[in-house]
This record gives structure tokens, C-alpha cells and sequence, in this order.
């Protein structure tokens, strides 16, 4: 960066009675139906109202492209007055490219549906469908000729609410589609049916199990049944209450005190030994256990009811 683009920034960072905070992100390269590009046409995120009027660039007679840069686009601001507080991030230059068609809007959004609708997850047995609600930005979008969208997630959409980043290809460039995603799944939630005392084993049968979609409920719900498996309560529930995960604990298959069997593992030997739990623990903690043949004091694995491991 030169000298003056050094000092345009500095006073742009340090004006007095700056603002709150506000970002211009330039995209790489950007096509347009209109004879005349702003800021608010350009960036990817919202910027005020009276910044996004600002004109950065207009068609020639025969179209063609032009390219807009953060240093141009901080200048400009900069020179009208409109500089506090910004911040650029993004492309350092943005190609615009004049003479592109508009997308249909509807058109955009099917493609947006069908494209995420492959990243739902798969209903329970015997749920509802799962089914998604896509919102795009507003504003007209232009493409040079045919296009299409892509997204680089793989992995499915958890229920509720996501934002996820498309990307429109539309030949030589690639440009974000940011979309605000409601995924509806189902789930099956629980309701005690009576008090639940703290340490308490659950079982399903404790609990009423209403099919419930998830992104309309407070997030950490229990929605399966499968969460139950070896846990107890982790306080007191009251008959009528909705149970969430972090009412659920792993339910201890050793107790402090209990004789147990420790497997004591060297290489491929293996020897069986009696010990002496110290500490109360569940499937896969570590507790202390003293080898009833030794005497020595260990830190095993819990491997299942009444058996734990060593592994010297």
C-alpha cells in the first residue's frame, strides 16, 4: 500500500465520533444488468444506507468490465464523508462485468431448495418427513449465461436454523450466495410422566413421547429414546416436565467399594486379577482401583458391570 493510501485508511479508522463498526466485503468478480454500479450492488455484507448509494462504476458504450478496488472504494468513501468506523475485507480487486441477463428470482430459489435439500437429515422411523424453509438476499443477481449453484458442505444440516454459503458459477466466475436455512425434523421429546428422583435409573417408560419438530422447540430437548440408554437422572424431575439432555447423566455400572475384576494388560498378555473399586464410574471412566494382590493402586478403565482394565 502507498503512502496516501496509508493515510486515506488511518483517517478513515481514526475519524472523531466514529460510528459503530460497518463492513464492505468485495466480492472476486461480480456481472450486472444495469448501466451503473453502487456499493450496496457490490457488497456481500449490509452496509448503511447512505453508503450503499455511492456510485463505483458505470458501463462504457460498449459494456465491457471494469475492476473496483478496497483502496478506490475506501477513497471514495473517505471523500464523501462516509468513512467512520469502515472496515474492507474480501477481494483487494472485484471485476465487474456489464451486459449480463437478470435470474429469475424463483428460478434461484428452487435451485437454492433442491441444492440443500440434499444435505437433510434423514427423518426417524415413523417421524414426519423433514422438510427445509431457504431464504436468499433480496436484490436482482445477473449472469453473464448459464449458471448454477454449488455448496461445499457435505455434512447434513442439524434441525433449526443453519446459515449456509452457495456458490453461484456462472462461467469464468464463482460468486457467495449466502442462505438462512430452518430445517423442520421431528423429533420424539419426553415429558415425565412421574417425579424422577437425582441418581435415579430412566427408563422410556417414565416418559410421555410426543413427536415434536425440532426447530420450534428450546434447543437441547431430549428427541430420542436412544439417549436414555444407560443414564439417570441428573437432578430431580417433577412429573409434567420436559427432559433435556443435561437432566441426563451415565448411569455407574461400578460402585465405590465393589469388588471388581481388573484385566491387567501387557502386550499380549493378559492376566484377571480381584480389585477394589475406590470410586463409583461409568462405562468407559477412569477410576481407582486397588489390585486385592498387590496392594498397588491403579487408574482403570471401566469396560462394563463388575469389570474394569489396565493396560500396562
Amino acid at each position: 500500500m502507498t503512502s496516501t493510501g496509508r493515510i486515506l485508511l488511518l483517517l478513515a479508522l481514526l475519524a472523531p465520533g466514529a460510528a459503530s463498526a460497518w463492513l464492505v466485503v468485495l466480492p472476486d468478480s461480480l456481472t450486472v444488468s444495469t448501466e451503473v454500479v453502487r456499493l450496496g450492488e457490490v457488497s456481500l455484507s449490509p452496509v448503511p444506507a447512505e453508503a450503499a448509494a455511492v456510485l463505483l462504476a458505470e458501463a462504457g458504450e460498449q459494456g465491457g468490465s471494469t475492476i473496483v478496488t478496497r483502496q478506490g472504494v475506501l477513497r471514495r468513501l473517505v471523500a464523501l464523508g462516509l468513512a467512520d468506523a469502515v472496515q474492507l475485507d474480501g477481494a483487494k480487486r472485484c471485476v465487474i462485468r456489464f451486459g449480463g441477463s437478470l435470474i429469475d428470482p424463483s428460478a434461484l430459489q428452487v435451485e437454492a431448495e433442491r441444492l440443500l435439500g440434499t444435505l437433510l437429515p434423514a427423518a426417524a422411523p415413523g417421524a414426519p418427513a423433514t422438510w427445509c424453509e431457504v431464504t436468499l438476499p433480496g436484490g436482482a443477481v445477473a449472469a453473464s449465461g448459464p449458471w448454477s449453484l454449488a455448496c461445499s458442505r457435505r455434512e447434513p444440516l442439524p434441525p433449526g436454523r443453519s446459515q449456509v454459503r452457495l456458490e453461484l458459477l456462472d462461467g469464468w466466475q464463482a460468486r457467495e450466495v449466502p442462505a438462512t436455512v430452518v430445517v423442520h425434523a421431528h423429533g420424539e421429546v419426553a415429558v415425565a410422566r412421574v417425579a424422577v428422583e437425582r441418581d435415579q435409573p430412566v427408563a422410556d417408560t417414565m416418559f410421555d413421547w410426543r413427536w415434536l419438530d425440532l426447530a420450534e422447540v428450546p434447543a437441547g430437548l431430549v428427541s430420542s429414546r436412544l439417549q436414555l440408554a444407560q443414564s439417570s437422572a441428573a437432578r430431580t424431575l417433577r412429573a409434567g416436565e420436559q427432559l433435556r439432555a443435561t437432566d441426563l447423566k451415565p448411569t455407574p455400572v461400578v460402585r465405590a467399594g465393589d469388588m471388581v475384576e481388573l484385566l491387567v494388560q501387557r502386550g499380549s498378555v493378559a492376566v484377571s486379577v480381584a480389585a477394589l473399586a475406590r470410586q463409583s464410574g461409568s462405562v468407559g471412566q477412569t477410576i481407582p482401583v486397588r489390585n486385592e494382590l498387590t496392594g498397588r493402586l491403579v487408574n482403570a478403565r471401566v469396560a462394563g458391570p463388575g469389570r474394569v482394565e489396565w493396560r500396562r
